[in-house]
């Protein structure tokens, strides 16, 4: 499926119930410009997608359509938690040699994952 950064926007200011006057507005843009940028009529200035970005909350992967849906996204996370889930990521992509059996690598992962993750009971 084709993806159309026009129709992203125009369903991310919907889904808040906001006119394209309102967000027009936030953007500090006429309202034909932000119908233009909804129809694709014509390319979005870098400084407005991250204005865009920055008012619906999301990522630019998430509204230019660049993130994987295989991958983990980490928006929101601490920089502690990133690592974590990177690390993880990137030891449970590669098979250990004892099959079934953690590494060391894999259970100071897992530990991680507790201490970044977990709320202390």
């Amino acid at each position: 499926m084709e993806h159309y950064l026009g129709a992203k926007i125009k369903e991310l200011r919907q889904g808040r119930n906001w006119t394209q006057s309102y967000l027009a507005a936030r953007l500090n843009k006429s309202v034909s410009t932000v119908s233009g940028y909804e129809s694709d009529a014509h390319p979005i200035p870098t400084d407005v997608l991250i204005s865009i970005a920055e008012l619906f909350g999301v990522s630019l992967d998430v509204l230019l359509d660049l993130e994987k849906p295989t991958c983990v996204s980490t928006q929101g996370l601490s920089i502690s938690q990133i690592e974590v889930v990177e690390a993880l990521v990137q030891e449970f992509r590669s098979p250990t040699s004892t099959g079934s059996d953690f590494s060391e690598a894999k259970m100071k992962i897992l530990h991680d994952i507790f201490d970044n993750f977990c709320e202390p009971k």
